[in-house]
C-alpha cells in the first residue's frame, strides 16, 4: 500500500459517520413522520423515504458492476497539493455559507434569496479564486479549457441514465403525480430554464466538479462523495422538508443525502458532467413542460 492510500484510508471514517446520520436520519422520519418525506419545493406531497434508496441502491450496484475504475481517473491527482487543500477548504466554506445563509433568510423570502446566493457563493466567488490562483502562476484548470467538458466516456454512463430514467418514472417506486403549475406554460417553460442553469448546471459543476474532484485527491474516493453529498444536500432543508428543523433535516439527508451518493459515485468513475447534468435536470424539471415538448 502506497502512503498517499495510507493517508486516504486515515479518512474512512467519514464514510462510517455519514452512513451512520443518514441512518440516524432515516430512524428519526420513522418515528416522526412515519418514513414519509417531502421530495420537492413545489408541493409538499410525500412518499416513503425507501422509494428512494431502493431506486439509488440499484443505481449504485449498476455502477458497482459496471467496467471502469474510479482509480487513477482524477485529472487532479498530480496538482499542488497544498492548492488543493486551500481551494477545498474556500469551496467547503463557500457550501456551508450557503446553507448558513438560507437558513438565516427568513422563510417567506428563501426562495428570493437562494438564486443570489447560489450566484455569488457557488460561482461568482470560485472563478474569483481561479482567477487569483491563475495569477499567482499556480497550475489550476479552467471549466471552459478543462477535458471535464469533452473525451467524455458516454456508453456506461448513458446505460445508468437509461436505467435511472426507467426506476425514477416507470417504476413501483417513481414519484407520485403531482398537481400542475397554475401559471401560463411559457411563464413555466422561462422559470424552469432559470431553473435548470441554476440548480442542475450549476450545482453539478460545484459540487462535483469543482469540489468532489478535489476532495478524492485529499480524502480518498468514497470519504469525498459522502461529505459533498452531506453538504449538497443540507441546503435544501431552507426550502424543503418542513417547518420543524429536525424534520427538514432528517428529510434531506435520507433524500438528497442519498441521492447525492448517486451522483457522487457516477461522476468519481466515468467523469462525465454532461450525465450528471441530464440526470439532475430531469429531477427538476416540470413533467408537463417535456410533456409539452415532446
Amino acid at each position: 500500500m502506497t502512503n498517499k492510500q495510507l493517508i486516504k484510508k486515515r479518512y474512512n471514517w467519514l464514510i462510517y459517520c455519514g452512513l451512520i446520520l443518514i441512518l440516524i436520519a432515516a430512524a428519526w422520519i420513522m418515528i416522526q413522520n412515519n418514513g414519509m418525506i417531502e421530495f420537492s419545493a413545489d408541493h409538499d406531497i410525500t412518499v416513503p423515504f425507501w422509494h428512494n434508496w431502493v431506486i439509488y441502491g440499484a443505481l449504485l450496484l449498476l455502477i458497482l458492476f459496471l467496467p471502469g475504475s474510479s482509480s487513477g481517473n482524477n485529472p487532479l491527482s498530480n496538482k499542488n497539493r497544498k492548492v488543493l487543500v486551500r481551494q477545498s477548504t474556500i469551496l467547503t466554506t463557500l457550501a456551508l455559507l450557503l446553507f448558513i445563509g438560507l437558513l438565516l433568510v427568513p422563510k417567506a423570502d428563501v426562495f428570493s434569496y437562494f438564486p443570489l446566493f447560489k450566484i455569488v457563493l457557488l460561482l461568482i466567488a470560485p472563478i474569483v479564486m481561479f482567477f487569483i490562483y491563475r495569477q499567482k502562476r499556480l497550475k489550476t484548470e479552467r471549466l471552459l479549457n478543462h477535458s471535464y467538458l469533452k473525451d467524455n466516456q458516454w456508453l456506461y454512463p448513458s446505460i445508468i441514465t437509461i436505467m435511472w430514467i426507467a426506476l425514477y418514472y416507470f417504476s413501483p417506486f417513481s414519484s407520485p403525480e403531482v398537481p400542475g403549475y397554475e401559471i401560463e406554460w411559457n411563464v413555466l417553460f422561462i422559470g424552469a430554464l432559470v431553473s435548470f442553469l441554476i440548480n442542475s448546471v450549476l450545482e453539478e459543476v460545484f459540487y462535483r466538479v469543482w469540489l468532489q474532484t478535489r476532495l478524492e485527491v485529499l480524502l480518498g474516493t468514497w470519504p469525498a462523495i459522502m461529505v459533498t453529498s452531506i453538504l449538497w444536500a443540507v441546503w435544501h432543508m431552507a426550502i424543503q422538508g418542513g417547518e420543524s428543523a429536525d424534520i427538514a433535516f432528517s428529510n434531506v439527508i435520507v433524500n438528497q443525502g442519498v441521492t447525492g451518493l448517486f451522483l457522487g459515485f457516477l461522476w468519481a468513475k466515468y467523469r462525465n458532467v454532461w450525465v450528471l447534468i441530464i440526470i439532475h435536470g430531469l429531477m427538476n424539471f416540470p413533467l408537463e413542460v417535456i410533456t409539452e415538448l415532446f
